[in-house]
């Protein structure tokens, strides 16, 4: 069974298209903390719905149907069940790879906070060397 590619999110500009997570790393994508904190929170909101989602076609929609115990039934059972949950692009499949570009898209938020903040400490630091320099 193929699984479906998750790639994370990405920047795009006038002529490249880069990944959010190299970005981020590299300190060029900083954000600040009450923007950034408030993204979070909306991030976590939907990775939380979507395992409600995931934990609900767990137990209803790929669980077995009662068609009967038969060589049909239990074929048409096998199916639907590998449909909700066995395709590549099933249901819980594609949910949980979206829910994986969610949480590195977190994670990549929750990193840019980190930049900004170090970027601020250092802006500080620097402001002060002058400061006292000057004196």
């Amino acid at each position: 069974m193929p699984a479906v590619r998750v790639d994370g999110m990405y920047i795009v500009g006038d002529k490249d298209v880069v990944p959010l997570g190299e970005t981020v790393t590299s300190g060029q994508v900083q954000i600040d903390p009450d923007a950034g904190e408030e993204l979070r929170k909306q991030l976590q909101a939907q990775i939380d719905q979507v395992d409600s989602w995931i934990g609900r076609a767990n137990s209803s929609i790929a669980r077995p149907t009662a068609l009967g115990a038969n060589p049909v039934g239990d074929k048409m059972r096998d199916k639907f069940t590998h449909r909700a949950e066995g395709e590549q692009y099933s249901f819980v499949s594609v949910m949980t790879a979206y829910r994986t570009v969610l949480e590195q898209t977190k994670n990549s938020i929750v990193e840019a906070i980190g930049n900004f903040e170090a970027l601020d400490q250092d802006q500080q630091a620097e402001l002060k060397k002058h400061m006292g320099e000057s004196r």
